[in-house]
């Protein structure tokens, strides 16, 4: 298990884990995929996301949302 402080790293296909990994004896996987030794999605949802949240930055909300 790669950790680097609070970081955790996929020892399957190397992604950074922020959510709860799957654990199996003294490794650790961001998902059932890499456990299998299959090809997985999640460095491909993460980049996702980030990308999404970029684009929150610097955007007025609608008066009706703001309490």
């Amino acid at each position: 298990m790669a950790r680097d402080r609070d970081t955790i790293w996929c020892d399957g296909c190397g992604v950074e884990i922020t959510w709860a990994p799957v654990i199996d004896e003294q490794f650790v996987y961001c998902c059932a995929d890499c456990h299998a030794g299959l090809p997985c999605q999640c460095g491909e949802h993460m980049e996702q996301e980030d990308e999404y949240r970029g684009h929150g930055q610097n955007v007025e909300l609608p008066a009706w949302s703001v309490t």
